[in-house]
């Protein structure tokens, strides 16, 4: 098939994972939602400290805690509200551009279980557990995951820096925004792609052949998955679930690939 081909069925097979997933995953949906609890708890806290943090430092170096002129209160409250607001923008840059990478790695567990039973269902295939298998496999996905949002946050950043160039980023411009959804639809398609070949014991090489022979699955299921995250609010929250019906998906597609040349 090719690349419009593949993007096409990538969609058709997520619509048909749903409920497949339902019938089979369903209580497997609260894992998503208490994930999200956690991660928004979490960032939470760790903005909180750091904002106390660094506000610490910064009117103590300016000798600001015990002033009492009010211009000097007005000030204080001034760079309050300043801090506050560049901390709660880094953070919400922070998680709206690595929240969906961290979710995926944080749900690595789940979604391997998901993707392996879904195998066994579709072919009657059964791996067994061994210890030694499951320590490598983790390395592996954690290595792989590092490599993809390494690339993924370079290419991301050169587009955006080389777009502000004067002449060249006139053109490029209107098309930067198109090329990062799909650098990122990319490697988040990536991800759950490798769920399969990670059991079926590829290498990192052989699974990164096999993702470009295969382009338009990787990118089709991570244009879903990153879609969900785009929308406003709500995206953060539904993406974790949407991400088991991908699973479920990618691994319907994989069972058709031509793994080994």
């Amino acid at each position: 098939m090719n690349f419009i081909e593949d993007i096409s069925e990538s969609f058709s097979l997520f619509f048909k994972a749903i409920p497949f997933t339902f019938k089979h995953f369903k209580w497997f949906l609260l894992v998503p939602f208490i994930l999200f609890l956690v991660i928004l708890y979490s960032m939470y806290l760790l903005e909180s400290s750091l904002y106390k943090y660094f506000s610490d430092i910064v009117f103590s170096s300016l000798n600001l805690q015990n002033a009492t002129h009010w211009f000097f209160k007005a000030l204080t409250f001034l760079l309050q509200g300043i801090l506050f607001l560049l901390f709660k923008a880094l953070f919400f840059f922070i998680f709206y551009f690595f929240s969906g990478t961290i979710v995926l790695i944080i749900l690595s567990p789940v979604l391997s279980y998901v993707s392996e039973k879904t195998e066994k269902i579709l072919s009657s295939k059964s791996y067994t557990f061994r210890l030694k298998t499951w320590l490598y496999q983790i390395g592996r996905s954690l290595l792989l995951s590092m490599r993809n949002l390494f690339l993924q946050t370079l290419l991301v950043i050169s587009i955006t820096i080389v777009s502000f160039i004067p002449i060249v980023g006139w053109i490029i411009s209107p098309v930067s925004i198109i090329l990062i959804i799909l650098i990122n639809a990319y490697f988040f398609g990536f991800s759950f792609l490798d769920f399969s070949f990670e059991r079926k014991e590829l290498t990192i090489h052989q699974s990164i052949q096999i993702v470009r022979r295969n382009k338009g699955h990787a990118i089709g299921f991570g244009l879903i998955y990153y879609a969900i995250f785009l929308i406003p609010i709500i995206g953060s929250f539904l993406a974790p679930f949407v991400s088991l019906f991908v699973v479920v998906a990618a691994t319907m597609a994989v069972e058709k690939m031509i793994l080994h040349d």
